[in-house]
């Protein structure tokens, strides 16, 4: 991978940690060892897989491909979310509804306002379920 494209990537990933610090509270940090090794792009979502994108365009072609390598990296039980963004455009997340409470299992994509409203949504769940 070229040099360019490695800080590109670095850059979007500081980006969507601190955005989902900012609006969720988490505390995400780079995975140094995925390049080589593979796997997400962030750690500290406990079961979540957060796979980043960072492209000059991006077709729903590439958001199909990008979504599938998201769920390639996930682990058995852990619950993919993807993050992307062209130029000049807003982050997008992808994610299975059914993953947040929700009833439907093909992949929706998302804002990062209907992200947490999801998220936020399945915390109240397992609250609910766990009292």
């Amino acid at each position: 991978m070229a040099k360019a494209s490695r800080e590109k990537g670095r850059k979007a990933e500081g980006e969507v940690a601190r955005l989902l610090s900012e609006h969720l509270g988490l505390m995400l940090k780079r995975r140094l060892g995925q390049y080589q090794a593979g796997g997400h792009d962030l750690d500290g979502w406990d079961g979540v897989c957060v796979e980043v994108k960072r492209h000059k365009r991006a077709t729903q072609g590439d958001v199909a491909t990008w979504w599938q390598q998201t769920l390639e990296q996930c682990a058995g039980s852990e619950t993919p979310v993807l993050a992307y963004r062209a130029d000049l455009q807003q982050w997008r997340f992808v994610i299975r509804p059914i993953d947040w409470g929700g009833a439907v299992a093909e992949p929706a994509e998302v804002d990062i306002d209907g992200l947490c409203a999801w998220v936020r949504h399945g915390q109240q769940l397992k609250l609910e379920v766990s009292t």
